[in-house]
């Protein structure tokens, strides 16, 4: 269950799991192919060696074209990851177009990059709706911890809680997660999260990184944030406590 659980995962966000390093590139955020409102704006997540220059990306511009259109995508800072990711925010100078299809112009700020969520050799595109998305999410089914996962490889160990949730919302939708330990004198992580399929989401690391750090068995407390893909926030929530996986439980 925990391959398939994590197999399920990788699909969504990216094209490996447990059993193998992600590599290195970039991640996007809805991901290609996907339908988006024409005020969405995208995530970029940087890995591995592509960390450091997606890092460096904010105030610079990333050009969105389509038949007849053409904007720019402001990029602006967003979260950092403890394990060897980073993920910057690309805003829209202007709404995009109902009903075409926008390709985005990432080799003239990341020359040859790798883009992990792809679809096909083509650059990364999306299809957008009717109009723009101005309403905000809405909790069905507010986030709660169901279960732990641990395994461990030949490459290290892959640890992670997945959080059952639903929200009612059109658009493409991600957490921001803010992980505290319960322990004093540790400093909290912040970092974002996609939801899997509407009503999950995976919370922790593969064997060679990821988006948390979790210690074997420690308590944590984690408050989540919901947003759609226009940035529209979803109403607050109760913070959720949960400790996690540890190699002791794994083998009982």
């Amino acid at each position: 269950m925990l391959r398939a659980l994590l197999v399920l995962l990788a699909l969504v966000w990216a094209p490996a799991a447990s059993a193998q390093c992600l590599g290195d590139g970039v991640q996007l955020f809805p991901t290609p192919g996907a339908v988006v409102p024409t005020n969405t704006r995208f995530l970029l997540e940087g890995v591995g060696t592509a960390r450091s220059p997606v890092s460096a990306l904010p105030g610079r511009t990333v050009r969105l074209s389509a038949p007849g259109h053409s904007v720019e995508l402001k990029v602006t800072r967003g979260w950092e990851s403890s394990l060897g990711r980073v993920t910057v925010v690309l805003q829209a100078s202007e709404p995009l177009q109902p009903g075409k299809r926008y390709e985005m112009h990432l080799d003239s700020v990341l020359p040859n990059v790798t883009l992990l969520n792809g679809r096909g050799s083509g650059l990364p595109g999306w299809l957008t709706g009717k109009g723009p998305d101005k309403s905000p999410p809405l909790w069905q089914k507010k986030p709660a911890v169901s279960e732990g996962f641990f395994r461990r490889s030949a490459q290290g160990i892959s640890r992670f809680v997945k959080l059952n949730l639903a929200l009612r919302e059109e658009s493409p939708s991600y957490l921001v997660v803010k992980l505290t330990p319960r322990r004093a004198g540790i400093a909290p992580q912040t970092y974002v999260l996609p939801v899997v399929q509407g009503n999950a989401a995976f919370l922790g690391h593969e064997s060679c990184g990821g988006a948390f750090a979790l210690e074997d068995g420690r308590s944590y407390r984690a408050r989540v944030d919901a947003f759609d893909a226009a940035g529209n926030p979803a109403p607050g929530t109760a913070s959720v406590d949960f400790e996690a996986p540890s190699a002791q439980t794994a083998q009982q």
